[in-house]
């Protein structure tokens, strides 16, 4: 009897083990580390593919926290134009993972824009657009921040090997003025950059200088995470051992 209950037990811990557990696992992660192709940088962790978007250039320069490497990215568009269309993107398989998160770092000089997006597709081609933005948290600039975009409310992300997502620069959804030499701009018409210097409306700027296309964004540690799926067959075994065990329970009580 004792072996039975210990063996009803066991299959019960291992169920509730297999179905709740909520631990990230990473699937893939770039700190770009000894790259070679600094435009397709290869993934420290895992497999997957990075990418640069619409001209955006890029170099592999110092990371966060005192790595040796961050992947570093200019070229970026002019002044009031291709909001949503410049910066990187990477592709990662998410076959018998759920829950998915992303997590980067990134750092903007101070003539690139505070503004960040992240867009994602579930087929590779068609994109789903504004899915997260920063919050404008680039600022002060030359200063990495660390980011984490939840995708577990997106049912799709979850066991797709054709996931994706992209990290662009936006114009700022606040009104602000860039400097004290030029005029304010209005939301949604232009990049702020990400010097203090820039101030949101209805403040005013005491400050020079302005947003330009040669500032550079830098990224590090992208990694993307989620939760094993358990096997279905090894749940499935489990539920058929402690449902005879306790069957067989029943009938000696």
């Amino acid at each position: 009897m004792n072996h039975l209950k210990s063996s009803i037990l066991t299959a019960a811990l291992a169920l509730v083990t297999l179905s709740s557990a909520n631990a990230q696992t990473v699937i893939t992660q770039w700190n770009f580390e000894a790259q070679t192709n600094t435009n397709q940088p290869t993934p420290s962790t895992g497999a997957g593919s990075a990418s640069l978007l619409n001209g955006t250039t890029a170099t592999i320069s110092s990371g966060a926290g005192g790595s040796a490497s961050g992947w570093n990215t200019s070229t970026y568009a002019a002044q009031g134009a291709g909001s949503g269309t410049r910066g990187v993107q990477f592709n990662v398989s998410t076959l018998l993972f759920s829950n998915i998160t992303v997590s980067f770092d990134h750092r903007a000089s101070g003539t690139n824009s505070r503004w960040s997006q992240v867009d994602y597709t579930l087929n590779g081609t068609d994109w789903v657009t504004g899915f997260w933005n920063n919050n404008g948290g680039l600022s002060p600039h030359d200063t990495f921040y660390s980011f984490n975009v939840d995708f577990s409310s997106i049912t799709g992300a979850n066991d797709n090997a054709n996931f994706g997502f992209r990290i662009v620069s936006i114009f700022s959804p606040q009104a602000f003025d860039q400097s004290s030499t030029l005029a304010e701009y209005a939301a949604n018409t232009a990049y702020m950059r990400a010097n203090t210097g820039a101030v949101y409306s209805p403040s005013t700027s005491s400050a020079t200088g302005d947003y330009g296309p040669t500032g550079t964004w830098r990224f590090d540690n992208v990694t993307v995470s989620g939760v094993p799926e358990p096997s279905s067959a090894t749940l499935l075994g489990l539920g058929f051992l402690a449902l005879i065990g306790l069957r067989r329970l029943n009938r000696k009580s």
